[in-house]
C-alpha cells in the first residue's frame, strides 16, 4: 500500500525541472474561407492545404474548445509579398474587434500580451510565433498584403494537456447532458490553465546587444519599486515599429508610459500598422496602464508629441527621460524631444503610490513592435548612480519577471491574469484532482506560493496573493502590495493546500513544507478578535481588506473555521499533534462565536458583519454551512433567505448589491455555496433542490448552451444575461468557476474520501437526486480509480462499484433501502476491492 502510493506521487511530482514538454500540435476541428469571419457556415478541417489570396484572404478557424501553445503554419508556396494578420480569441467576438479580446495590460503572464499579431512571410516551411497565445477558442489568418500563400497546416504547438475530457482520469455522465456539459468545463480549465515548468518561456531574448523585446505588456525592474524624482538613460534600437518604456510606475505596468515609433520604412513596416494610434515619428503617451482602454483597465486619452526628427530603425539612439517637478522631460541624443506635463495623483490602491514621481522603470512597447535596450543607467537627482544595468545578461530576467517558468503552476485564467492567484487553488486542487488528477501542477504551486513567504513586517508568513509566473523569490519584497489585499486568500490557499493532501493522502510531499504551512497559519491566527472570537484585524493590520467579506463577519469566519478543519489532519500526519488540537479546537471556538455574534433571529439567517447586522451574503451562507457552524434549522432558513439574492441566472453576493445589467455574477463564490447546498441536503436534510437547479442550469449552464461564448472551460464572470462578464475581458478558462466538477462525483456520485488519499471511502449517492435517472463516474485515486454507476428506473436500482485494491469502501444508502442478498447494517454495507453489482429497492 504504501509503496503503491510513494509511486503514484512519483510519476506526477518528478518531471524534468525545466524542460519542453511536448503534448504534441492542435490544429482546427472546422475552418471557413470567405471576405469576412463569421461563426457559422464552418466546415471539418480536414488538413487540407488552403491558400489565402487578395480574392479569397481570410480563414476563421475554430478550434471547438480552449486551446493553448505556440501558433504556427507550415507554408508551402508564396507569391509576392505574403503578411498574415491573425487574431486570437475565447469567443467568438473577438475576432471581428480590431485588438480581438485583448491586449492584456495587467501582466506579462508570459505570454503574448497581444492577441493580434502579424507574420512576415518570406519563404516556405514551419513558421512559429515566439509568443505563447495562453488561450483561446477562435483564429482567423487574413492576407493582408497583395501577394498570395498557401499553407498545408496550422495551429498550435501545444504548452499543455488537451486531451478529451472523457478520457481524463476523472470523469462523470449523468442523465441531463447539460449537466454532462458542465461537468466537462472543470476537465478542460484544468488542463489550459496549468502549465509545465519549462512550457512559458521568457519573453524577452538576451543577445550581446541587450534586451531583445518584441511587443508585449512593459516589464518592470524590481529594483526600482522606492526609487523617486530621478532621470533614466538607456539605448535603445528599434527593429520595427516602435519601443516603449515606463517611469514612475508600480510593479505592475501602471504608470507613465512613453512610446517612441519610427518612420516606419516601407520595407520593414507592416500593411496593418495603426497609424492613427500610433503615428509615425511620434513619442505617445499616457500615464496608466496602456496606449489602448480595456475594460476594467480604462485608461484616459493619449497624448502625442511630434519628435520632428526621423526616427530611423536599426540604429542605436540613447534616451533620457527626467521625472521633474511639473512632468517628464524626454531627450533623444541629448536634445529634449517632449516634455509631459505631470498627470493627476493616480486613483489610490494596492499597485504602486498616487505619486507621479515615485516607481519603478520598465520596457516593452506596442503589438508587432520589435526593440533592443540596453545600458540603462538611472540616476538620482543628486548626480548619485542608483541603478545600471547593461541588459545583456540572463539574471536579469527575474529582475524584471520575465524569467522563465521553473514550476509546474496552475494558473487564474489561460488568457489572463495568468498570475498564481493562492485564492483560486482552493477550488483548482479540487477540480483538477477529481479531473486530470495532475498532482504534480498541485504540489509545485504550493512549492511556488511558499517560496515567496515573506521572512519579516507586518505580513511575516504571508504569501503573495498573485505571484507573477516569471519573477523570483529573491525580489519578493518589490512587491509587498501582494501581500497586504485580500487577506482571506490565504485561508483559501491553506484550505486548498489541505485538500491536497486529503485527496493525495501526500503528507511526505507537504512534510518539508509544514513549517511555512504552520507559519502562515499562526499569522493568520492573530486575526482572530479578542472582544468578538471572530476573524477581524491583526494588532498590526487592524483594518484588512478580504475577498468573501468584511472582517468580524460571517463569511471570513466561516471559512477561517473551515480551513483550520481541513488542516488538522494534515498537522497530525506531520507530526505536530499539538498544532492539530490547537487547530481544531480553535475552529470549535469560532463555529461557537459565529452563532453567537452573527446569527439574527430577525433576519432568518447570518448577518454580514458585526457592523452591518441588517444586510447578509451568499458566501456567508455558504461558509456557515461548509464549516459545520449551522445546524440544519439555521441551514434551512438561510437556504430559504436566498431568494432574495436570487437575480437572473445566478445570485448577488450581498443583499445590498444594486441589480444593474453590467453586474458581476460570480461563479467563484457561487461555487462555494453549490457545495454547501449539496451538503445541507446530504448531511442535514435540509431541501435546497431549487437553489442547486437554479445555479447549475442559470449560472453554469449560461457557460455551455450559447455557441457563440462556448470555451468548453469554467468562466471567470457571468453577466445577468448569461453572456461573460466583463466584456471581452472576462477569461473563458478560469479553475475558480468549476466547482461542479468536484461537487458533483463528491455528491451526487457520492464519493468522499473519509481518510486522506482514498484510503477509507464512503460512497454516499444521491440517487434520483434532480431527476436523474443514471450517474456514472470515476474518481481518481492513489490506488486507482474508484468506478460508480447506477441506474434508476421505478423504486429499482442497479448499481455497480469499482473498488480499487488498497481502499477499504463503505456504501451509505438512504433510510428505507434494501439490496438484494445483502444485510444492510445502519444502511451501510462493506465493499471489497474489484467489481460488485448491486440491485436495490430505495424510496424516491
Amino acid at each position: 500500500m504504501i509503496l503503491h502510493h510513494l509511486v503514484f506521487i512519483a510519476v506526477f511530482i518528478n518531471p524534468p525541472a525545466t524542460s519542453f514538454v511536448n503534448y504534441g500540435s492542435i490544429v482546427p476541428r472546422s475552418i471557413l474561407q470567405q471576405s469576412a469571419p463569421s461563426s457559422s457556415g464552418l466546415r471539418p478541417w480536414e488538413n487540407a492545404s488552403l491558400t489565402l489570396s487578395p480574392s479569397n484572404p481570410l480563414v476563421t478557424l475554430d478550434y471547438g474548445t480552449e486551446v493553448a501553445g505556440f501558433p504556427f503554419f507550415r507554408v508551402s508556396a508564396i507569391s509576392g509579398t505574403v503578411q498574415i494578420e491573425a487574431k486570437y480569441s475565447e469567443e467568438y467576438r473577438g475576432v471581428e474587434e480590431p485588438f480581438s479580446d485583448g491586449p492584456w495590460t495587467f501582466s506579462n503572464g508570459l505570454t503574448n500580451t497581444f492577441r493580434v499579431e502579424t507574420f512576415n512571410i518570406t519563404e516556405t516551411g514551419y513558421i512559429e510565433s515566439f509568443f505563447v497565445q495562453g488561450g483561446q477558442r477562435w483564429q482567423t489568418a487574413r492576407l493582408i498584403t497583395n501577394g498570395s500563400v498557401t499553407i498545408d497546416h496550422l495551429g498550435f504547438r501545444a504548452t499543455s494537456s488537451n486531451l478529451d475530457v472523457d478520457t481524463l482520469p476523472g470523469h462523470l455522465k449523468t442523465s441531463d447532458d447539460t449537466y454532462n456539459r458542465i461537468f466537462d468545463l472543470g476537465g478542460r480549465v484544468a488542463q489550459v490553465a496549468c502549465v509545465d515548468a519549462g512550457n512559458a518561456p521568457s519573453t524577452w531574448e538576451i543577445t550581446k546587444d541587450g534586451a531583445l523585446v518584441r511587443g508585449q505588456t512593459s516589464a518592470q525592474s524590481s529594483l526600482g519599486v522606492e526609487a523617486a524624482n530621478y532621470t533614466l538613460d538607456f539605448d535603445v534600437k528599434i527593429a520595427r515599429g516602435g519601443a516603449g518604456w515606463r517611469v514612475a510606475s508600480a510593479l505592475q505596468p501602471l504608470g507613465p508610459y512613453f512610446v517612441l515609433t519610427s518612420e516606419y520604412p516601407q520595407q520593414n513596416t507592416f500593411a496593418n500598422t495603426n497609424r492613427t494610434l500610433l503615428p509615425p515619428n511620434t513619442l505617445a503617451f499616457n500615464p496608466e496602464w496602456s496606449l489602448v482602454n480595456q475594460s476594467t483597465l480604462p485608461v484616459p486619452e493619449n497624448q502625442y508629441f511630434n519628435v520632428n526628427t526621423t526616427i530611423e530603425e536599426n540604429v542605436w539612439y540613447h534616451v533620457s527621460t527626467s521625472i521633474e517637478r511639473t512632468g517628464y522631460r524626454i531627450s533623444l541624443n541629448g536634445t529634449e524631444i517632449a516634455f509631459v506635463p505631470l498627470p493627476p495623483p493616480a486613483a489610490p490602491g494596492n499597485f504602486g503610490t498616487p505619486s507621479r514621481y515615485e516607481g519603478t522603470w520598465g520596457f516593452g512597447s506596442m503589438q508587432d513592435h520589435i526593440t533592443y535596450y540596453k545600458d540603462v543607467i538611472v540616476t538620482a537627482r543628486n548626480g548619485t548612480i542608483i541603478y545600471s544595468n547593461p541588459l545583456t545578461s540572463e539574471d536579469c530576467l527575474a529582475e524584471y519577471q520575465v524569467a522563465p517558468l521553473d514550476h509546474s503552476v496552475c494558473l487564474d485564467g489561460a488568457k489572463r491574469d495568468r498570475l498564481v492567484w493562492t485564492g483560486d487553488f482552493y477550488h483548482t486542487v479540487r477540480v483538477v484532482s477529481t479531473s486530470s488528477a495532475r498532482f504534480d501542477y498541485l504540489l509545485g504551486t504550493i512549492e511556488y506560493a511558499l517560496s515567496y513567504q515573506l521572512d519579516e513586517g507586518p505580513y511575516a508568513g504571508f504569501t503573495p496573493i498573485s505571484a507573477n509566473l516569471g519573477s523570483r523569490p529573491q525580489y519578493k519584497e518589490a512587491n509587498i502590495g501582494n501581500y497586504a489585499g485580500l487577506v482571506d486568500y490565504q485561508d483559501l490557499f491553506l484550505a486548498g493546500i489541505s485538500h491536497y493532501y486529503r485527496y493525495t493522502g501526500d503528507s511526505d510531499g507537504l512534510k518539508p513544507y509544514w513549517s511555512q504551512i504552520k507559519r502562515l497559519a499562526t499569522a493568520r491566527l492573530a486575526f482572530i478578535d479578542p472582544s468578538s472570537g471572530l476573524i477581524g484585524g491583526s494588532p498590526e493590520i487592524p483594518s484588512p481588506f478580504s475577498f468573501l467579506g468584511p472582517a468580524n463577519g460571517t463569511a471570513t469566519t466561516g471559512l477561517f473555521a473551515y480551513m483550520l478543519n481541513e488542516i488538522a489532519p494534515l498537522a497530525l500526519a506531520v507530526g505536530d499533534e499539538e498544532a492539530s488540537t490547537s487547530y481544531s479546537q480553535t475552529a470549535s471556538k469560532l463555529r461557537e462565536a459565529l452563532n453567537r455574534e452573527l446569527w439574527n433571529d430577525q433576519l432568518g439567517t447570518y448577518s454580514l458583519s458585526t457592523t452591518d447586522r441588517g444586510n447578509f451574503s451568499l458566501t456567508g451562507v455558504a461558509w456557515a454551512i461548509l464549516s459545520g457552524t449551522a445546524n440544519a434549522t439555521q441551514a434551512a432558513s438561510s437556504i430559504a433567505k436566498l431568494e432574495e439574492l436570487s437575480f437572473a441566472v445566478g445570485y448577488k453576493t450581498i443583499s445590498s448589491d444594486l441589480e444593474t445589467d453590467d453586474y458581476q455574477l460570480a461563479p467563484n463564490p457561487s461555487g462555494f455555496l453549490l457545495e454547501a447546498l449539496f451538503k445541507a441536503r446530504r448531511d442535514l436534510g435540509v431541501d435546497s433542490t431549487s437553489a442547486i437547479t437554479h445555479l447549475l442550469d442559470n449560472l453554469w449552464g449560461s457557460m455551455v448552451k450559447n455557441n457563440e461564448y462556448y470555451s468548453g472551460a469554467s468562466w471567470e464572470y457571468v453577466k445577468p444575461d448569461g453572456s461573460p462578464g466583463i466584456d471581452l475581458f472576462t477569461s473563458l478558462a478560469h479553475p475558480w468557476g468549476a466547482a461542479p466538477t468536484y461537487v458533483l462525483p463528491e455528491y451526487l456520485l457520492g464519493v468522499v474520501p473519509s481518510s486522506p488519499g482514498y484510503e477509507m471511502v464512503v460512497i454516499t449517492p444521491m440517487i434520483g437526486f434532480l431527476n436523474q435517472s443514471e450517474v456514472s463516474g470515476r474518481v481518481p485515486t492513489p490506488n486507482g480509480p474508484i468506478k460508480v454507476a447506477w441506474t434508476l428506473n421505478g423504486t429499482k436500482v442497479v448499481m455497480t462499484v469499482a473498488i480499487p485494491s488498497g481502499t477499504t469502501a463503505t456504501l451509505q444508502l438512504p433510510a428505507g433501502a434494501s439490496v438484494v442478498g445483502e444485510n444492510l447494517h445502519d444502511g451501510q454495507l462493506k465493499l471489497s476491492c474489484g467489481v460488485k453489482e448491486l440491485i436495490m429497492e430505495i424510496q424516491v
